[in-house]
């Protein structure tokens, strides 16, 4: 392939650049490492900057790329020790992409599902694909959660990332009720005894999920329409928020409308 560019060293430190959040946000540029997630990148409205390939790459990326460069989008070929460094992965496939973030973060229209400082990148990229799954494609997240653009964040929503509607809120608590004052926002909590299924929302409703070890911050609880408590029977004390969120959204999806 006659159109491919060689990587640069110049080039290659400032891919590895955005592995830092500050360098990301600063640029507002993240990486999505990998055949899948470059797929995704393709089909969807973000804006690829450029393709960093390895050499020797599959078939299936040769195809990939032809489509990158019809677009206009310059590929940049790199050795396989270089191309490894620039990968987070331990065993790296043999395409990433460098994206602009978007520029706009639209409104939630319909249901959302809040999330109240959640820290593990692996746990949001889990919610990102479950929510996904069950049809619910707005998540607001709070300030004090990890960076929705952190590259575990987007490899482990296994694509689901590119189709959701995700807003980060400086203040959760206040950017909810001025954004969904005529929404009902449902809290899981361990300290109700309100079970899940005892709730029958009849309106556009929010779901919030906590810390994975502290819950919901008491800021956020003052806007709870109800708490509620997901039921357990054996001797565990809680579960993984990204298992909560499963078993929620799998019980609201029946309330969830089609907008």
């Amino acid at each position: 392939m006659s159109d491919l560019k060689t990587l640069t060293n110049n080039l290659k430190k400032f891919v590895s650049s955005l592995k830092l959040r500050k360098n990301r946000e600063e640029s507002h540029l993240f990486i999505a490492e990998g055949l899948k997630l470059c797929n995704e990148v393709f089909n969807s409205n973000y804006k690829t900057e450029f393709i960093v390939v390895r050499s020797g790459f599959s078939k299936e990326t040769e195809k990939l790329l032809n489509q990158f460069l019809i677009k206009g989008v310059d590929v940049y070929i790199s050795r396989k020790q270089q191309f490894d460094q620039l990968c987070e992965t331990k065993t790296p496939q043999d395409i990433l992409a460098v994206v602009r973030m978007s520029e706009k973060e639209n409104k939630a229209q319909g249901p959302f599902i809040a999330l109240d400082g959640i820290s593990d990148p692996g746990n949001l990229g889990t919610i990102i694909r479950t929510a996904d799954w069950f049809g619910f494609s707005n998540i607001i997240l709070g300030n004090s959660s990890v960076d929705k653009f952190n590259s575990k964040t987007i490899r482990a929503s296994m694509g689901s990332f590119f189709r959701m509607n995700i807003i980060t809120a400086k203040n959760l608590s206040e950017f909810i009720k001025s954004n969904y004052p005529d929404y009902d926002i449902y809290g899981a909590c361990l300290d109700t005894k309100l079970k899940m299924e005892k709730i029958k929302p009849n309106k556009n409703f929010g779901l919030v999920f906590g810390n994975e070890s502290n819950g919901i911050s008491k800021e956020t609880e003052t806007i709870l329409t109800k708490k509620f408590i997901i039921s357990g029977f054996g001797r565990a004390e809680s579960l993984n928020v990204g298992v909560s969120v499963g078993i929620a959204l799998y019980y609201f999806s029946n309330f969830n409308k089609i907008y």
